[in-house]
């Protein structure tokens, strides 16, 4: 990281550009020799992760013995927070996500809280690769396994009916976003997160091997990789940067006006969880709550 950051900022400079790091970490090894050595070559905010109250975090993010993270995280938060801009994200699903008003209150209570530039929370999106569409996948299932009746989209993940809980979730992150703002903080409009980078002509993700990718949810998928940070030139690359400039599945929304910044959804869920990225993945729902609770928020300040 601190190479990287180094190797940029002088490229930056000796192009004329301005580079702005961000950072996102769960904050177990944040400190402040961490946060000054980034600081001269533009570290522009730190996001860290916290996945629910004490409790709940230790649950979901232990170390390797099983000993929880929580407190050691927030002190190194404390330490911080006064250095550089500090975002709190968090990952919810099904079971966490009602511990994250607790989490809230707690944080209202920290000496840092006035320091905080952002606090987001969004739900955990589990897929399995599945097969093209109009293909049916048989999948094994010995009886010992006893599944009992959980969606096989998320066997082995503890994520119980995934393919049910959409619409729960949504339902959940409309609640948090307002339990954020009744506490103080500031948080997402939820109506402008999009379009995706996939649809940006100029932006890329790279992969650890220096392969390109159209968004961070496909890094690692080299049947995807879109070209290479050398420049090399290789077919399969091309036909898969192909394919992505070619994506239009906002096509199937109709008149829907929230395409201009949903553009379909994320095109990675679509891939993930339906098989083609060319299907919309919608939350129409809960565009429709963010939608009315910002022109509200919108019509107080006026």
């Amino acid at each position: 990281m601190y190479d990287l950051a180094e190797r940029c900022a002088c490229a930056a400079r000796a192009s004329g550009v301005d580079i702005y790091i961000n950072v996102i970490t769960n904050g177990l090894l944040l400190t402040s020799d961490v946060v000054d050595r980034l600081l001269p070559f533009g570290l522009n905010g730190i996001k860290i992760t916290l996945d629910g109250d004490r409790d709940t975090h230790n649950r979901m993010r232990p170390l390797r013995g099983g000993q929880g993270t929580f407190d050691r995280i927030i002190e190194n938060v404390r330490a911080v927070a006064g250095k550089v801009r500090i975002a709190i994200g968090g990952n919810f699903d099904e079971s966490s996500v009602d511990s994250y008003p607790a989490l809230l209150e707690y944080l209202k209570q920290q000496d840092f809280a006035d320091k905080l530039s952002k606090v987001f929370f969004k739900p955990i999106v589990r897929t399995e690769p599945v097969s093209a569409k109009g293909i049916i996948p048989l999948t094994p299932i010995a009886a010992k396994d006893n599944f009992k009746g959980t969606c096989m989209t998320s066997v082995g993940s503890g994520a119980g009916t995934a393919c049910d809980s959409c619409n729960v979730l949504d339902d959940k992150l409309a609640f948090l976003r307002e339990e954020t703002r009744r506490v103080g903080f500031p948080t997402h409009d939820g109506v402008h997160n999009g379009p995706c980078h996939v649809h940006k002509a100029h932006a890329h993700t790279i992969g650890p091997d220096g392969s390109l990718y159209a968004c961070p949810g496909f890094t690692g998928q080299l049947a995807l990789s879109t070209g290479h940070i050398d420049d090399r030139q290789e077919s399969w690359r091309e036909s898969a940067r192909e394919r992505f400039l070619r994506l239009s599945p906002w096509k199937e929304c109709g008149d829907c006006a929230y395409i201009p910044v949903c553009a379909g959804g994320c095109v990675a869920a679509s891939h993930g969880q339906l098989g083609d990225m060319n299907v919309p993945t919608c939350h129409k729902p809960s565009f429709d709550s963010a939608l009315v609770s910002l022109a509200h928020s919108v019509a107080s300040a006026a």
